[in-house]
């Protein structure tokens, strides 16, 4: 193959993930051949407009926004934006504005250095003991991320002697933190109990520890978890849980405390991780445990011994986030209002948003050139998401994800439903 014959010979529908592996099968490992095909392939998807991974909001996340992208130049106004996180839209809050600009007069803009060499401030102190309160532990360790609190939490907490048991749909920063650690990885199919209990009695008596680690809620699929059950199965069997909260802390829960405090589990969950980009707005990750586990992560986790910790002033847009959440919990029934109005609109028109509950709405196209042919629709008509293709997913597994927000309004999903209806129909999505 070469860049000769590349639009002759790929469907610029493919995806550019899969390239590679389709050059190696070919005798092409050569890195600078292999970043020139795949340069070309994104040219050619580019030209086709269907390549989404460069566009920006010119006014930054909102419910809508200017959007434009930087390598094609391409400009669209006024979109309806279904891909941001910021469930509750507490990074538009006035009280959480005047936080950050309060914190950011009197500590100024970065940390300049790590956790362990003197970067934190009286603030992360604050936020520190605020997590421990909120979710019932005595440890919270604060990392720069919540990619960098799953790596280095999960990479400190076990080794290669050890087994990790993971559900089959979690996170990257999961999956990584796990080979990190260069414990035994295995995976167990998505939420089902029978083949986690299967994996525990066929592998764990051959490790000294094993722990278990799944998401609350699924980033990719909305899917909910069931951690009651997972609890249960601690009752019979010995092995650590590690709970992922990224998608449910401060939309969940009392005063938003998250799934495993509205499930009443909290004490029965040895680690709960979740991250601050998300409900608060900000940026960071925070692993809670029991604090006999605090020098544990301190001490082996390069994530937080070697990264500049979070800027004060982030700390201090948490902190108001929270305020503002905990004390107006009619914010968090609005979501969960706005996800049940829309999530009801797909399913009567006969989309397929697979076992989804919580504020991620996937629509799964399983084809991928009408997968690719929606979202572009979908942008032409001022809707914009980014299409969710491997190695997010199974190359089988496509889908568009729509995020739902306090900012959105019904008349936004409204329109949002009518347009995805009309390009249904017509893309034989639906009947």
């Amino acid at each position: 193959m070469t860049l000769a014959n590349l639009n002759e010979t790929v469907d610029g529908s493919n995806f550019i993930s899969l390239l590679r592996q389709d050059l190696k099968s070919k005798g092409i490992v050569n890195i600078s051949t292999v970043a020139e095909h795949m340069t070309a392939l994104q040219d050619i998807q580019i030209r086709d407009g269907i390549y989404s991974y460069d566009r920006y909001l010119n006014n930054s996340s909102n419910s809508n926004a200017d959007i434009s992208s930087f390598l094609s130049g391409d400009t669209r106004d006024d979109c309806i934006v279904w891909c941001v996180n910021h469930y509750l839209g507490l990074n538009r809050h006035p009280e959480v504005i005047k936080a950050t600009r309060n914190a950011l007069d009197k500590f100024g803009t970065g940390s300049g250095t790590s956790a362990m060499s003197g970067g934190l401030s009286s603030l992360h102190i604050d936020l520190i003991n605020k997590l421990q309160n909120m979710l019932n532990k005595e440890c919270a360790m604060l990392f720069p991320t919540g990619y960098s609190a799953n790596l280095g939490a999960i990479s400190s907490l076990v080794t290669k002697d050890d087994l990790i048991i993971i559900d089959r749909d979690c996170h990257a920063s999961i999956i990584d933190g796990c080979k990190l650690s260069g414990a035994k990885l295995v995976p167990f199919k998505n939420n089902d109990v029978g083949d986690l209990e299967r994996k525990i009695d066929r592998f764990s008596k051959n490790y000294p520890n094993t722990i278990v680690i799944v998401e609350s809620a699924y980033s990719m699929t909305g899917n909910l978890a069931p951690l009651k059950d997972y609890v249960e199965l601690k009752k019979k069997h010995d092995f650590l849980l590690y709970v992922d909260e990224a998608h449910t802390f401060g939309i969940y829960g009392d005063q938003g405390r998250g799934y495993c405090q509205q499930l009443g589990i909290l004490d029965s969950v040895d680690f709960i991780m979740g991250t601050l980009s998300k409900s608060t707005a900000s940026i960071g990750g925070f692993v809670v445990s029991d604090k006999k586990y605090r020098p544990v992560m301190k001490f082996y986790s390069n994530a937080y011994l070697f990264q500049a910790t979070i800027p004060p002033a982030n700390a201090a847009t948490i902190l108001a986030a929270i305020d503002v959440f905990e004390n107006n919990p009619e914010l968090i029934d609005s979501l969960h209002y706005l996800n049940s109005y829309f999530r009801n609109k797909l399913t009567v028109l006969g989309f397929d948003l697979g076992q989804s509950e919580s504020p991620v709405i996937p629509i799964y196209i399983e084809n991928p050139s009408i997968l690719f042919e929606m979202g572009k629709r979908l942008y032409e008509e001022g809707i914009f998401s980014v299409t969710v293709t491997y190695p997010a997913v199974k190359p089988k597994e496509g889908r568009i994800r729509f995020i739902v927000s306090t900012n959105h309004t019904t008349d936004q999903i409204d329109r949002t439903v009518d347009t995805l209806e009309k390009l249904g129909r017509e893309l034989k999505i639906i009947s």
